[in-house]
């Protein structure tokens, strides 16, 4: 385990919870946190590296490729479960508010994103390939399983790994030109080529680790990190494509400079504290979760709060919104603590 790369894994789960929110604090509505969708192409490029650091060299066989798919389902699936039966309550909940009262949902339950054809596919993790639906983040998670699968058989069958996932680098990147030219029926394909193209992107940062590794200079990682916040943070002036092109190239350098980091050097003793390191450990947790929170949280605002909405963030009075963003953020860490400890490692 790399331990700096799990800092960043923590902070950029927190990231995605404050993007998905929407409280009107001065934070929430920055620029980062706007844009912070984007952290899940740097969770694609981490996954590949991280993939690849531990399992590149162990599948030699069939039942090495069917134990990764095992793993790779043990440690995705449970949580994935879990957390949407809490929305499957949901819509039953919505469906039982608009039958015996007056108020009605932004989306009808059970319908658009939350159709039982979306919920099928959410049991079989396929829901991500076209799009998102019921626990929006878990989009990443579908596509991210069967992309583990790509990886396991190119490296269980490719003679030339490298070969295999720079075509899958390619083949992502024509499908985002194509995109790019109008051709709005693939808009859907979008989802899964994000996954791929920076999950191969992360193998191939890997593979320069390995036979390069050095220690690099910290002064150039940090400036990786800060241009990496500064993309983001800007990334609104470039078009969707573009966004999942570059972005992921530069996390992919971040990623590189962050593993050869020395040991002695003062970023990486800061970046492998034991407290944002367990917020890494957490962050699983941390993405599932967060989201059903949030739904609950926001549905009291509205209607037993009152509290009114500004471009579809809350807006409270005196402070009020930086208060209640503090403590949803311990719930979260206290409620993924306990899905770590008590729920996800009974899988693992």
């Amino acid at each position: 385990m790399i331990l700096p790369l799990e800092t960043f894994r923590g902070i950029f789960a927190l990231i995605i919870v404050l993007h998905h929110l929407k409280i009107e604090t001065f934070i929430q509505k920055s620029n980062l946190i706007i844009n912070g969708g984007l952290v899940v192409d740097f969770f694609f490029v981490l996954s590949g590296f991280v993939i690849s650091l531990n399992y590149i060299d162990k599948i030699n066989s069939k039942s090495d490729l069917i134990n990764f798919q095992k793993k790779r389902f043990l440690r995705l699936y449970p949580l994935h479960i879990l957390t949407l039966f809490v929305f499957i309550l949901i819509e039953i909940i919505k469906l039982i508010v608009e039958n015996y009262t007056n108020l009605r949902s932004t989306y009808a339950p059970f319908s658009g994103f939350n159709s039982y054809y979306s919920l099928v596919a959410n049991f079989f993790l396929l829901h991500g390939w076209y799009g998102w639906s019921f626990n929006l983040p878990s989009w990443s998670i579908s596509t991210e399983f069967y992309t583990y699968l790509i990886f396991a058989l190119a490296v269980l069958n490719a003679k030339n790994k490298l070969y295999f996932f720079i075509l899958f680098i390619i083949l992502s990147l024509i499908l985002f030109i194509i995109n790019n030219l109008g051709y709005k029926y693939l808009d859907n394909f979008v989802y899964p080529a994000r996954c791929i193209y920076s999950f191969f992107l992360g193998t191939l940062t890997f593979l320069i680790y390995k036979k390069y590794k050095q220690n690099f200079s910290q002064f150039i990682c940090f400036v990786l990190i800060i241009f990496s916040f500064l993309f983001i943070n800007y990334s609104d002036s470039l078009s969707l494509n573009n966004k999942y092109i570059f972005a992921p190239l530069l996390f992919s350098l971040t990623v590189l400079f962050v593993s050869c980091l020395n040991h002695n050097s003062v970023l990486h003793k800061i970046l492998s504290n034991k407290y944002t390191v367990y917020l890494g450990a957490i962050s699983y947790g941390v993405y599932m979760i967060h989201f059903g929170l949030v739904w609950f949280f926001r549905q009291f605002c509205r209607f037993a709060l009152n509290i009114s909405e500004r471009d579809n963030y809350l807006v409270f009075d005196n402070y009020i919104g930086e208060i209640l963003t503090l403590i949803f953020i311990i719930i979260i860490i206290y409620l993924s603590h306990l899905s770590l400890k008590y729920f996800e490692r009974r899988f693992r």
